[in-house]
């Protein structure tokens, strides 16, 4: 029996998913190349996604792909959009990833959930004060990081600084992962994926 992985979150993950079928073999890296485990990895981004749009669901995207492909684990990359905010408020932002994890896993029935580590940003879109996002970056991280430490469902993923600290793997936009971060995100995402398996 295979195990159904949901790859979950920002504009990150639908650009990876692109990234797959336009530039990579599809039948190579589809599902991470995890498929020789048994496992099958789905991919649903949302651009500007941030945490109130997956527990609102609008449009019920996040709801149709459950139920046409029920994940038995989810990872999770969020934060960015949330961070990048005038009025954003840790303690109400991890409040509500919680709740969504509590949703995915009572509503959805989802075994595993791992949270990924927030991306930096080397430009921000919202008047924020750079020191102020990547402060609240290194909180929220380090929050989910202590907190899910001995949690036997949740776990927490640190991309690496070979990812994440190195500005020559972002676009010009100082957003968004140019093609040599998203392979690095890709082989990332499989880590994740393999440690939870």
């Amino acid at each position: 029996m295979s195990t159904r992985v949901l790859v979950l979150g920002h504009s990150f993950i639908k650009r990876l998913y692109k990234d797959i079928l336009n530039r990579w073999k599809p039948n190579l890296v589809q599902h991470l190349n995890l498929r020789h485990a048994g496992v099958q990895v789905r991919f649903l981004g949302f651009p500007g996604g941030n945490i109130d749009r997956l527990l609102e669901d609008e449009q019920n995207r996040l709801r149709q792909e459950m139920i046409r492909f029920p994940p038995d684990i989810v990872v999770l990359q969020i934060g960015g959009n949330d961070l990048d905010s005038k009025k954003i408020d840790m303690s109400v932002y991890i409040e509500k990833v919680s709740r969504f994890i509590g949703i995915l896993q009572t509503t959805y029935l989802v075994k595993k959930v791992v949270v990924s580590e927030i991306f930096p940003r080397l430009f921000l879109r919202a008047k924020t004060c750079p020191i102020v996002y990547h402060h609240g970056k290194y909180l929220i991280d380090q929050y989910f990081y202590l907190s899910l430490a001995d949690h036997p469902s949740v776990s927490f993923w640190y991309h690496k600084s070979r990812l994440t600290a190195q500005e020559k793997l972002f676009m010009s936009d100082g957003v968004h992962l140019n093609v040599g971060g998203t392979r690095r995100f890709f082989k990332s995402l499989r880590g994740a994926v393999m440690s939870v398996l």
